[in-house]
């Protein structure tokens, strides 16, 4: 009986924090502009997107063993043009990480996470 009850506590425990992460990312205005997957013991996934008028951008990461990358370029009118880079390193599966951006402006990201087994990549925008 103890058993069953702890698996179903920590059912409804794994449910409230995933439905708390996607409440708070949608309460940011976050919209996924890309994403991708991959599998493998050495598994390695890449995504492009990009968005108008971005505010902030973020790259979320599933799975074990979790390092990842993002390059964000953008630009503001003609004349300027601009692009920043972020190292990710011991990554949790789920969170969200801020990636830094030159300026707010219309932008271009790319991305790639690598782990092992089963990993998703999403870039998030607002």
């Amino acid at each position: 009986m103890n058993r069953i009850f702890r698996t179903v506590v920590i059912g409804a425990v794994i449910v409230g924090v995933a439905a708390t992460v996607i409440a708070s990312a949608n309460a940011a205005g976050l919209r996924v502009i890309g994403s991708a997957r991959s599998s493998g013991d050495f598994a390695v996934a890449a995504a492009n997107g990009s968005k108008n008028h971005a505010r902030v951008i973020y790259l979320r990461g599933y799975g074990r063993d979790l390092s990842g990358m993002g390059v964000v370029a953008c630009s503001k009118g003609i004349a300027s043009i601009g692009s920043k880079s972020t190292q990710l390193s011991h990554m949790s599966s789920g969170r969200l990480y801020r990636l830094r951006m030159p300026f707010r402006g219309d932008c271009q990201v790319t991305a790639s996470l690598s782990g092992s087994g089963h990993i998703r990549l999403q870039i998030l925008a607002a």
